[in-house]
């Protein structure tokens, strides 16, 4: 019977184990189907933790150092005219004028209101203030009060460091240490160092429009000197500067320029000496006419004597007579007009001289007092030329030395608390708050302080 048993077993067995190791490969070629699968799936950008509704609604906290302005007011009498459940406290309030008024947060984060004492200010909300000041009034005053709280003022965010403007910037709800970079200027230090690519490009137009300056002050000065001294301009530095072909244009636009002054002076000369032949033929016809004056005063001399003779013998009468002392009279009238206006003439004539001279004369001093100028300003042109030049020609290897040696910044934010200044951490986007201190190190420099 055993016999008979044991070779029937045999086969079960086998089936058996055949059946386990089918089993075995099939999980394990699932296992390693299930590997390389997720080997092969891309790799998901990390989740972006986002602010709960909670951190974005939270309420705004007063800090230490804000000014604040409360008005207190007290209910006396409260009206219950529109029911007994209701009470109209506007229409008995009373303001407190000796509660009322500003105050700031001292050091310690509280303020003293008085008959409330000292009210812990800093780090609470609206809500929580005003419910501080109602409870603490009410239990001192008679009746029921009501606060009204305005913020009047917050300290600044102050920037340290290298930044292009450091100093105190206006806190603005919801500023972070970003903001206040931007406003400093620290983002103005970027790699590509624009701002000094724009003070290379201001250099390098001041470099032009001094050479330009001096070019033309080169040409004037030495078409003045050349009027002046009757030689020819000299006309060296210029040629070196520009070149013979633009040298030679800015000496003839100098010169044409120089023309037409001279041209303008001229005709104001020209003009005077027309004045002056004017009045000097106006004189002779007033010295002919003064001759012709004299000469009817001799005869009304003469006549005047003649009738006074036969006004004796009786031979005329007396009217005749005065009538040639009047006429006498008014020939010498005309010959003190006659003198009167060749003296004017003679007075005009002379002026216009002394014009003619004054402008001949104030010519040569003009000149002279442009060329001094000239000189200076050549001067002057000459040296800023030659700082600018060397500077520009630095300026490259000064760039890329500061940027070989540019170090990322530490950022740090000092935050005053009502235990001290408390230091911590920053990143770009951390939060500040009045009165915060954002500190710009070089990370080397910070290295160095920390030792």
């Amino acid at each position: 019977m055993m016999e008979m048993n044991r070779p029937t077993g045999l086969p079960a067995k086998r089936a058996l184990r055949t059946a386990l190791c089918t089993i075995a490969m099939s999980l394990t070629s699932a296992a390693w189907a299930q590997d390389l699968a997720e080997a092969q799936k891309p790799t998901l950008a990390p989740k972006v933790e986002r602010l709960t509704s909670v951190e974005i609604n939270r309420p705004a906290s007063y800090a230490i150092g804000d000014k604040l302005k409360i008005t207190v007011f007290e209910q006396l009498l409260p009206d219950l005219r529109g029911g007994e459940g209701r009470r109209d406290i506007v229409a008995s309030a009373v303001e407190r004028p000796e509660l009322s008024g500003e105050y700031i947060v001292q050091e310690d984060g509280n303020i003293y209101v008085p008959f409330a004492g000292s009210i812990a200010v800093a780090g609470t909300t609206f809500q929580d203030l005003d419910h501080a000041l109602s409870s603490a009034l009410s239990s001192k005053l008679n009746g029921s009060v009501r606060v009204g709280i305005q913020l009047a003022e917050r300290e600044p965010v102050y920037v340290l460091g290298p930044v292009a403007r450091p100093g105190p910037y206006k806190f603005i709800p919801g500023m972070s240490v970003l903001h206040a970079l931007a406003l400093a200027g620290a983002v103005e230090t970027a790699p590509q160092d624009q701002w000094r690519l724009l003070d290379t490009a201001r250099e390098r137009e001041r470099l032009l429009k001094s050479s330009e300056r001096l070019t033309r002050s080169l040409a004037r000065v030495a078409v003045l000197v050349a009027e002046r001294d009757g030689t020819k301009p000299a006309t060296k530095r210029l040629f070196e500067l520009v070149g013979t072909a633009s040298g030679k244009a800015r000496l003839a636009e100098a010169d044409t320029f120089r023309q037409v002054e001279r041209s303008k002076r001229k005709k104001q000369e020209a003009a005077i000496e027309a004045a002056i032949q004017s009045y000097d033929a106006e004189l002779t016809i007033q010295r002919s006419k003064l001759t012709q004056v004299e000469s009817n005063i001799g005869n009304r001399s003469l006549r005047m004597d003649h009738l006074g003779k036969l006004r004796e013998r009786g031979a005329t009468t007396d009217a005749t007579f005065y009538t040639s002392v009047t006429e006498l009279g008014d020939a010498k009238e005309r010959l003190q007009d006659a003198k009167a206006g060749i003296a004017q003439t003679e007075h005009r004539i002379s002026d216009l001289l002394h014009d003619q001279l004054r402008i001949a004369v104030e010519g040569e001093v003009e000149r002279e007092r442009e060329i001094r100028e000239l000189q200076s300003v050549v001067d002057e042109e000459e040296l800023t030329r030659a700082a600018v030049t060397t500077a520009l020609a630095q300026l490259p290897g000064i760039l890329e030395s500061q940027a070989a040696n540019r170090k990322e910044m530490t950022l740090t934010i000092l935050h005053r608390t009502q235990l001290g200044l408390k230091r911590r951490p920053a990143q770009e986007d951390s939060s500040l708050e009045p009165g915060d201190v954002l500190q710009i190190t070089p990370a080397q420099a910070a290295r160095i302080a920390s030792q």
